[in-house]
């Protein structure tokens, strides 16, 4: 790690296009005198497997490297200058300049296919013969059509993709003298299009499968089809998947452990680190349900980070399919440290993308800003005390952005890493692993909320989650807690749950459970959702006084919005990445409820309030300040969120860049305190002040209150 830095680290992912090749060191020192810090690790976007695949042992000689090496898919230029011609042994001098300023270099892959003529006039443009065009039998064979890498497979003669490209990739970081290897999408995990509900269903992977599971598949099921044969493939994926669901997943998660544990046990024994996208944006459950990818088993494995896709605005901002995931994509990452702590967890943090043409920093910068406060802002508890839910950011793409945009961008994480808080506020979410893997066949059966689902859709009504911490860790804990789908617990760690006496209880179950915690607690506060057909129940122990009507005043309401039809079991999945996972109704005026509860709840609740419209983040500092959060989803309009204390405000400080001016005190009725110049507005008692949070941003503010009389 950087010795600058203690409690993080900062990655950059860039295409070559971001250094100059036409400077004696390769635009190294120009390049550093931008972006203005040392990063931990530089993973160069080489894009192209083909570096891999087509690489010269030794490198004894001179060659010129593909477009597609040069910038990602070759595309014409960036910002600030046209794609150069790299030749290998540049990229070489590239990589020992910047190893020698301290920062580990990955050779960064995916494994796209595009399948042109490499003369096609595009701005994608390979400008050469794709190695993957003399290998087909190792493209993904899914449902929807062929594309891409596909690493599981075999060659022809039945020898393991996999064995070929350890060979091969640990003598091209050997010559090159890269430090680790960094994959991301269409290697892994697979193809936009490589659902696992979509396949690979080719006759490869089946008789992996069936060899593995022992399953006997009929005949007109197992015999042999042609790659070509899309509906032969699609009959042989339908009956699969409707069949065999859990045995498929499995099987999954189990080959990609075994690719990763040969691949990373071959490079760690060259000193060699490897950093592994996420699934595709994809929370625990959700990577194992869509990908058959488990995030623990790769760990295990020996990948050495995973780089959570943590970018909402960029996904919807590129393209308008689905809804803004923000509070999908924010929580995402603190699941994941949940279900592996020990694991090391970087963020993307997305800002600028040439080829695909985005800029987050330049287009939208308020709401890229939220999204680094956020992901520095969630915390795991842990036996070392609060730690941060992710180790650090991967900067997403380092190549197009200007020194100013570098030092907005520095500013920013300056102000997420700056301190660690005493203590969340919040309710702390309860993780169980017992109950994340107990979902799955619930899933399959119902279509019930996964625990994430829980959580960011609570959050997008008011009751945002801070803290997260592992069912074992509870004897830490202190304050209220929330367990989502508590019913999928272990009789013993329910009866752990039932036991704790430090902070409220909050959790979730469907109603025909008919749950409750064990002994004589009783529910201060319980109700199901009136509305929707599979009915959720959500109930709260230890909460002390609560204004029930007011909470529940919004059940009954509902947007109308469509329920799964026909049998869970069989509703179709989506087939792409950008579509969300489907799930049972429920009805807005009972998750507005819901989000009202977990409000209720906050630690700070007898201090501090706002309107559950405005996302609200509170946590107590060393100092005994209140930090607060403060978000605001609407993206056009500014908000004037009035925050109201039970005690006077002894002084408010903006601790982000926005608001420059003081903030203005109200007085217990909420009006607004006007300076006047013979100072009797000071005898006036503040009941709280009015914060300004820009569109789609957030704003943090640190609270002193005056001492109780």
């Amino acid at each position: 790690m950087n010795e600058t830095r203690q409690n993080h680290e900062m990655f950059i992912w860039t295409p070559l296009i971001g250094f100059d090749k036409e400077q004696e060191d390769r635009g190294v020192a120009d390049y550093y005198a931008n972006i203005g810090f040392r990063p931990d690790g530089i993973s160069l976007f080489l894009f192209s497997p083909d570096i891999v695949h087509q690489h010269e042992d030794g490198m004894e000689r001179e060659r010129v490297l593909p477009p597609d090496n040069c910038n990602y898919y070759g595309n014409v230029r960036n910002e600030i200058r046209d794609i150069q011609q790299w030749t290998n042994f540049e990229l070489r001098e590239l990589v020992a300049g910047l190893e020698d300023r301290g920062a580990a270099t990955y050779m960064g892959l995916m494994g796209v296919y595009v399948d042109k003529d490499p003369s096609h006039p595009s701005h994608y443009n390979t400008g050469h013969r794709e190695w993957l065009a003399d290998h087909k039998e190792l493209m993904g064979i899914w449902t929807v059509g062929h594309a891409s890498l596909h690493v599981l497979k075999r060659f022809k003669d039945g020898t393991y993709y996999e064995d070929f490209f350890l060979a091969k990739v640990r003598r091209a970081l050997n010559d090159y003298g890269f430090s680790g290897l960094h994959v991301a999408d269409n290697f892994c995990p697979p193809g936009s299009a490589g659902s696992a509900k979509n396949g690979d269903y080719s006759d490869d992977m089946i008789d992996q499968f069936t060899t593995h599971t022992g399953i006997k598949l009929p005949a007109e099921i197992s015999y042999s089809v042609d790659d070509r044969d899309l509906e032969g493939i699609q009959r042989r994926g339908t009956y699969i998947w409707n069949r065999y669901k859990r045995e498929w997943l499995s099987f999954l998660t189990w080959r990609w452990a075994a690719f990763w544990e040969k691949v990373c046990r071959g490079l760690h024994e060259d000193g060699k680190k490897v950093i592994v996208n996420n699934a595709w944006c994809s929370e625990p459950f959700e990577a194992i349900y869509r990908y058959g990818i488990d995030y623990k088993k790769l760990y295990e494995a020996g990948v050495d980070y995973i780089a959570a896709e943590s970018v909402a605005t960029s996904v919807h901002m590129a393209r308008e399919l689905g809804p803004y995931r923000m509070y999908n994509y924010m929580t995402m990452p603190t699941l994941m440290k949940a279900y592996v702590p020990e694991g090391k967890l970087i963020c993307l943090n997305g800002v600028k993308d040439s080829t695909e043409e985005w800029s987050t920093v330049g287009h939208f910068a308020s709401n890229v800003e939220r999204e680094i406060y956020s992901l520095t802002h969630y915390f795991v508890h842990t036996r070392d005390g609060l730690k941060r839910s992710m180790d650090g950011f991967l900067v997403c793409l380092g190549d197009g952005l200007t020194r100013d945009e570098w030092a907005w961008l520095r500013e920013r994480w300056d102000i997420g890493f700056a301190e660690l808080p005493r203590t969340v506020l919040t309710p702390t979410v309860i993780w169980s692993d017992r109950a994340m893997h107990e979902l799955l066949p619930e899933y399959i059966e119902t279509k019930r909320w996964s625990m994430h689902k829980t959580i960011y859709e609570f959050a997008k009504a008011g009751g945002q989650i801070g803290a997260v911490a592992r069912i074992e860790d509870l004897d830490i804990v202190s304050g209220p807690i929330f367990i989502p789908n508590i019913d999928l617990m272990s009789e013993a760690e329910i009866e752990r749950i039932s036991a704790y006496d430090r902070g409220p209880i909050i959790c979730t179950s469907p109603s025909d459970r008919r749950f409750r915690l064990p002994g004589t607690l009783e529910p201060d506060i319980s109700f199901q959702d009136p509305i929707a057909g599979f009915k959720l129940r959500i109930s709260g122990y230890r909460m002390g006084y609560l204004d029930y009507a007011d909470i529940t005043a919004t059940l009954g309401e509902d947007d109308e919005s469509p329920d799964v039809e026909g049998d869970p079991r069989y509703a179709e999945d989506p087939g792409i990445w950008r579509l969300d996972l489907v799930y049972r109704k429920a009805s807005t005026g009972f998750v507005r409820a819901c989000g009202k509860l977990l409000r209720a709840a906050y630690a700070s609740a007898g201090d501090l309030s706002a309107d559950t419209q405005h996302p609200l983040l509170p946590m107590r500092m060393s100092d005994g300040t209140i930090r607060l959060l403060i978000g605001n989803d609407n993206r056009l309009q500014y908000r004037l969120p009035v925050v109201r204390t039970k005690r006077a405000v002894e002084r408010v400080a903006s601790k982000s860049t926005f608001p420059a001016l003081p903030v203005k005190l109200v007085d217990r009725e909420g009006h607004t305190i006007v300076p006047r110049s013979d100072r009797s507005h000071e005898s006036i008692v503040s009941g709280g002040f009015i914060a300004k949070i820009p569109p789609g941003g957030m704003t943090i503010f640190d609270v002193a209150l005056a001492e109780e009389e």
